[in-house]
């Protein structure tokens, strides 16, 4: 009996350590494609810095860039989020979904050369909310809740579990 209860307490504590295995290999896949994103868009808006705005020939490599930021924020949405971080799958998606509309807006801009400076502004609107998309997610990973406008913080009782007691 005893060498019974003791394999069973063996293979629970293996299979935990499994588990939670698991979930820090995911923890750290996700912290990594997140630490890339970081890399490729700061790499990709330094070289937009780079870029003189007001150089009407270098459109066309400003479009490039944003195409290629673009591609990030796809990437970063299709990354598996772990459940500890649920909230930012939505983010990431939002984003995502914003960084198309700016990167769609900024072609027909410097694309079109009847597209007035609205389509310009409305462009700007939708990549400057990508990127506090973005801001929430980092703000979310570093521990902290993000603070602002239009921001609804909804709390979640931990209450699916079995405390241990002194008895067992």
């Amino acid at each position: 009996m005893k060498k019974r209860l003791f394999c069973l307490i063996i293979s629970v504590i293996t299979a935990l350590s499994l588990n939670g295995c698991g979930k820090t290999d995911k923890l750290d896949e996700y912290y990594e494609a997140v630490n890339t994103f970081n890399e490729e868009v700061g790499t990709i808006a330094g070289n937009m810095n780079n870029l003189d705005g007001e150089d009407a020939s270098q459109s066309g490599a400003l479009l490039q860039e944003l195409d290629s930021l673009e591609e990030q924020f796809r990437v970063l949405s299709e990354v598996e989020v772990p459940d500890v971080f649920a909230s930012n799958e939505t983010l990431a998606d939002e984003a995502y979904s914003y960084i198309q509309e700016a990167v769609s807006g900024f072609h027909e801009y410097y694309e079109n050369n009847e597209a007035d400076y609205s389509t310009f502004e409305v462009a700007k609107e939708n990549y400057d909310r990508a990127f506090l998309r973005i801001e929430y997610i980092s703000t979310i990973l570093q521990g902290e809740i993000p603070e602002g406008d239009n921001i609804e913080v909804i709390e979640e009782e931990s209450t699916d579990f079995d405390p241990v007691t002194a008895d067992e």
